[in-house]
């Protein structure tokens, strides 16, 4: 039988993940410039953070998406952006609604990116991206910055950036039906580190395979900034007043969380004490869920991102095999692309 490694990780916590998917459908109703609406806006932003958005421009225009820092401080802010990557499927697929590719490319250009700092004056606001978006495009994107002072940061979709009035506010948030299982405000962080794993090559041949499980909301097994009984997934906070939260049944409107593209960094030791020199597969395996959905993973694995869509449970993608002596070590970035569903286990097993 399998065996099922528990995890470590440490989470964050001091850095916000601004998380952007409501409207999932961005409508004329939602532009800025239309309706005097931001799609998300979280404030005190201190020391840094990470944007995740992932939207689907539906308003039968040609419109604009971008983010902008306000400086509500005294002095003058330095604003770094270090990573950014996006990608739409008008421009990174052959088909304008296909959304697969998106979110390996926007991983590969956020990879690849280089960092770019603004100087934000007090009581000013920059524009630190700004993308345009086709009709019936899907998109989605990260970015990660860091900030010398608290900032707020404003989320817009747009046709015009210069109609957009002075004064905005958040469009309004309605936890009902499934159009409430999509999800903007912030979370406690957005990067989980895992302690080393360590595994012998015994373990994996007496069972077959050696895994672990990521973004299975119900699933216990897991220790997070020294709290056991964790899954990992990080609750999301709404307008001051809901918080998408993994403990919640995924029948609620709140309970429908999977954390697309949070980051996980996971260390990895094995220990060859069946003799020889052995080889180990490392694969990302599809998991079957009550309504089967399709799992986008991604990995970046010493510089080289593997991406693929899982259609079905048992579907699996390989992403290193290493040759093991006596020791050997590896690590590996995984994420959680947009638009997937269910969950996946890690899986090492011997060739």
């Amino acid at each position: 039988m399998a065996k099922e490694i528990p995890m470590n990780y440490s989470l964050n916590t001091d850095r916000k993940w601004i998380y952007c998917n409501y409207p999932e459908e961005i409508e004329t109703d939602a532009l800025a410039d239309k309706s005097g609406y931001c799609l998300n806006r979280v404030e005190n932003v201190k020391g840094g953070g990470q944007i995740f958005y992932s939207y689907k421009n539906e308003t039968n225009k040609n419109i604009k998406f971008g983010v902008t820092v306000y400086n509500p401080n005294r002095e003058t802010v330095t604003r770094t952006r270090t990573n950014y990557g996006h990608s739409d499927s008008k421009n990174d697929s052959d088909d304008v609604k296909k959304t697969d590719p998106v979110s390996r490319i926007s991983w590969e250009r956020f990879f690849a990116s280089s960092s770019k700092q603004f100087t934000i004056p007090s009581g000013k606001a920059t524009w630190i991206c700004e993308e345009a978006i086709a009709i019936d495009a899907m998109f989605s994107g990260n970015l990660r910055f860091t900030t010398s002072a608290p900032v707020t940061v404003s989320v817009f979709a747009f046709i015009s950036k210069w109609d957009i009035p002075d004064a905005t506010t958040v469009y309004p948030y309605e936890p009902v039906g499934d159009k409430g299982k999509k999800y903007r405000g912030y979370g406690n962080g957005y990067f989980l580190t895992s302690s080393e794993i360590t595994i012998k090559l015994s373990d994996i041949k007496k069972n077959g395979e050696v895994y672990f499980i990521t973004h299975n909301r119900h699933h216990r097994n897991s220790t997070v900034n020294n709290v056991g009984s964790q899954s990992g997934v990080i609750p999301i906070h709404i307008n001051k007043q809901y918080t998408a939260d993994p403990n919640l049944p995924p029948e609620h409107e709140l309970g429908n969380l999977a954390n697309w593209c949070a980051q996980y960094f996971i260390p990895v030791k094995f220990i060859n004490d069946i003799g020889g020199t052995q080889t180990v597969n490392c694969d990302i395996v599809a998991q079957k869920i009550k309504y089967e959905r399709t799992k986008i993973p991604i990995v970046n694995c010493g510089g080289k991102i593997y991406s693929d869509v899982l259609h079905t449970a048992g579907k699996h993608m390989p992403f290193n095999t290493v040759s093991v002596k006596d020791t050997a070590k590896f690590n590996y970035q995984y994420i959680f692309g947009t638009n997937g569903g269910g969950f996946v286990t890690h899986r090492f097993t011997l060739k």
